[in-house]
């Protein structure tokens, strides 16, 4: 056993077992504490910062220094603050139900029975996934917009041969439109999550259920959605936190809809002068006691539910469900989706990106080339680009790297300290991104980083870092630690047989989760509007501030840009590497 402890020692300079004992633990404690460190700075200094800033008196710049319960009292207790949340929880629950039902109704379809062309159709319905919800909020304006709509102009256009003028079918500036965008942006989550859960469970007790009399659909219902329900429970609350939090998709169109979600309020408190910082932090609070609400009971429902799951190492036992007549019905079903997240949105975009105003009817001399050459022209579109290239493969390196450090101590060397670690690290999976991005705004204003990228690094590796230790985690765990004592049993130092043992065999699940936060980074909007400046853009602010000014062509061509850079990694990591991202979300 004393062999195991020389961590970094070479064979033949081991010491005897108190002196190993005592160097190994002292270059874990200096690793701990500087881990612990960083991420206590991180991650939950922007916390405390926010908590605590809603409990000044505000002036019309800031805080002054005298206390004050009056924000929290406004926000808590006053009707304004109170309609802006009930609306954003109306929007929220509105889109968790349907973004659920489609999504696990697309599950079961294609982890549950004989639908064809599975691999494909599987890459179609995540690929929403892969795109930011903001660009797509612009490819659906182009395409819904009352008057200048491509959909509206299409159906008029062919209404119109035969005598008839309906007007305007759909009006994408509406609550209903908010809601129709992120649930088709939200959908793949509550696929993701639960289709790996159905395709490895266990059919034995579905397939007694319909030898008892219980038709197909009865046991899909009354067996197989029950014992996938912690599943579906998390990608539900999952899916509920990112849209209580967004509040760019419903500002944009909410601003000018004429309807107000809390989300945006705390984003106009906070940059719109007169600030109110004690508002929008009292405001983000708010949000963040519904999350940790939301997280409590999604425990109480799973934790009954856990008891029933029979989840097992075979597979899928069984013959999958044949759908007969109904197959068609389903194919059908999931090409209304694909169709709507997927081709219609990017057709829309590149359209949208080469024409030279909005018209709903297509014409020769619409089209251009010009928006492209004009923003490669302009500085601010190259400095987007880079800081976007470089803060994506900056926090994806710092989240694998830190992430894989703090498992491998939580699930190595189990204690207090190095599950506060962990604890810590995967905080803000739990935290609204929109009360972060508040934190380290306020924090850094008074400082030299302020208005620099190193800010929105910071934000990044804070929002990000939860992947890395969760699937790193869960990939830990996999591995016996038989294999690497082994190896130290053979002469390795503990050094050697974390990278000759450990980390190939980690190797698939660390190149997901780097690909994976590089994806996220490259869209991240939340924090990156509220900790920008004029040094510090990114292309989704750039395309932000094309879309604020009215400006469709350039947000749309910024946008495919963007677009363009997240499909690459995904086909990249695909076809070079063999690793499927989105693998990196359910682990």
């Amino acid at each position: 056993m004393t062999v195991s402890s020389d961590i970094g020692l070479a064979p033949s300079a081991r010491p005897g077992p108190v002196p190993g004992f005592l160097w190994r633990w002292t270059g874990e404690r200096i690793l701990w504490l500087f881990l612990a460190g960083a991420v206590f700075i991180v991650a939950i200094v922007p916390l405390l910062y926010t908590v605590d800033a809603a409990f000044y008196r505000e002036t019309r710049v800031g805080l002054s220094a005298q206390r004050s319960l009056q924000a929290v009292l406004n926000v808590y207790t006053g009707s304004e603050y109170l309609g802006y949340l009930a609306l954003a929880m109306l929007l929220a629950v509105l889109v968790t139900m349907l973004s659920v039902a489609i999504g696990v109704t697309m599950a079961l379809l294609v982890g549950r029975t004989d639908l064809p062309a599975k691999r494909v159709i599987d890459l179609l319905i995540i690929t929403p996934l892969f795109l930011s919800p903001f660009t797509g909020l612009i490819a659906w304006i182009m395409l819904g917009s009352e008057k200048t709509g491509f959909i509206n102009g299409a159906i008029s256009a062919v209404l119109n041969t035969v005598g008839l003028d309906p007007g305007p079918l759909m009006n994408i500036w509406s609550f209903g439109g908010v809601a129709w965008i992120m649930v088709i942006f939200f959908c793949p989550f509550a696929y993701l999550f639960t289709v790996g859960n159905l395709r490895a469970m266990d059919s034995s007790l579905e397939e007694a259920a319909r030898m008892n009399g219980a038709t197909a659909v009865q046991a899909l219902v009354r067996v197989t959605l029950p014992l996938a329900l912690p599943a579906i429970v998390a990608s539900g609350l999952l899916i509920f936190i990112l849209a209580a939090e967004m509040y760019t998709i419903p500002g944009i169109i909410g601003s000018n809809a004429g309807f107000t979600t809390l989300p945006w309020k705390i984003y106009e408190d906070s940059t719109v002068f007169p600030v109110h910082r004690a508002h929008a932090a009292a405001s983000g609070t708010l949000l963040l006691w519904i999350t940790i609400f939301g997280i409590w009971l999604q425990r109480r429902i799973t934790r009954r539910a856990e008891r029933f799951v029979t989840i097992t190492g075979k597979g899928f036992r069984g013959n999958p469900l044949p759908l007969g007549g109904w197959k068609w019905i389903a194919i059908l079903w999931i090409a209304v989706y694909v169709l709507s997240a997927v081709v219609l949105p990017f057709g829309a975009l590149l359209l949208s990106s080469v024409m030279k105003y909005t018209a709903p009817a297509l014409t020769a001399d619409l089209f251009t080339l010009n928006h492209y050459r004009e923003i490669f022209a302009l500085p601010s579109m190259r400095q987007a680009l880079w800081n976007t290239s470089w803060l994506a493969v900056a926090s994806a390196v710092i989240c694998v790297l830190a992430g894989f450090l703090i498992s491998f101590m939580e699930v190595r060397r189990p204690s207090l300290a190095t599950k506060s670690l962990a604890f810590m690290g995967v905080l803000p999976v739990a935290v609204p991104g929109l009360v972060y991005g508040i934190g380290l705004l306020w924090i850094y204003i008074q400082t030299p980083l302020y208005g620099t990228p190193w800010v929105l690094l910071l934000a990044y590796v804070a929002k990000f870092l939860p992947y890395g230790v969760i699937v790193s985690r869960s990939a830990i765990l996999q591995i016996h630690p038989e294999l690497a004592e082994g190896a130290r049993m053979s002469g390795a130092t503990g050094l050697q047989s974390v990278q000759k043992v450990v980390m190939p065999l980690l190797k698939p699940t660390l190149i997901a989760i780097l690909f994976f936060v590089m994806l996220m980074s490259i869209k991240e909007l939340s924090a990156s509007v509220l900790l920008y400046s004029q040094r510090s853009q990114v292309l989704s602010v750039l395309t932000w501030h094309y879309m604020d000014a009215g400006n469709y062509q350039f947000a749309a061509a910024v946008g495919v840009i963007q677009s363009l850079m997240m499909m690459g990694l995904v086909l990249v990591t695909r076809a070079i590497f063999r690793v499927q991202i989105e693998k990196a979300l359910v682990k």
